[in-house]
């Protein structure tokens, strides 16, 4: 019952999110980065963990870049298995191969990053709730990932896509922040 909830929300979000103009997802990436830049979880963090954005999700190349040039470490996720990723350090954005599912990843022969060494990671979803729940794309890497690190979570979300409530299960990791073009929604303290 609620595998079909969820599966009947997520269709519906990636047809909203696929009829978003090409203009209104970079206004919204636009918002998402200047709210993370002003929140202080992204200015204390040395290790950021972000996934590479497909052109309809929020950009993360921009965040990345910044962070690099801030020296932080960044690192993103490389698919190891059905439902497993692992986080690799990144140096610059021209070193990302396209991996499973022709989303952009570190190459193979990369740093791998223990999950107990980062301090932020910025997952992406379909959409949120402000009790930091958020839907993805149903694979459950993401969940299994997060559940390994102690990393202060942190959802880009579109505020039109920032729900009162999403459905979610026990083995659902609440994210501690939801950062949309409009607000940053601290859902719960680390």
């Amino acid at each position: 019952m609620l595998d079909n909830a969820k599966r009947a929300l997520r269709q519906r979000m990636l047809q909203e999110r696929a009829a978003l103009s090409k203009l209104e997802r970079e206004r919204i990436s636009e918002g998402i980065y200047r709210n993370l830049l002003s929140d202080k979880g992204l200015a204390n963090s040395k290790v950021i963990f972000l996934y590479c954005s497909t052109n309809d999700e929020i950009d993360t190349d921009k965040i990345a870049e910044y962070c690099l040039l801030s020296g932080k470490t960044v690192c993103a996720p490389r698919c190891i298995g059905h439902g497993v990723m692992s986080a690799h350090e990144i140096k610059s954005l021209s070193g990302l191969v396209p991996g499973k599912y022709g989303i952009r990843e570190p190459k193979p022969d990369s740093r791998v990053v223990s999950p107990d060494q980062i301090d932020l990671v910025l997952a992406p979803c379909l959409c949120a709730d402000r009790r930091g729940y958020r839907l993805g794309y149903g694979g459950g890497y993401y969940d299994r990932f997060l559940e390994k690190t102690s990393a202060t979570i942190v959802a880009l979300c579109a505020s039109s896509r920032l729900m009162p409530l999403i459905p979610a299960e026990g083995h659902d990791c609440r994210c501690h922040k939801i950062v949309t073009d409009t607000e940053v929604v601290v859902t719960y303290e680390k």
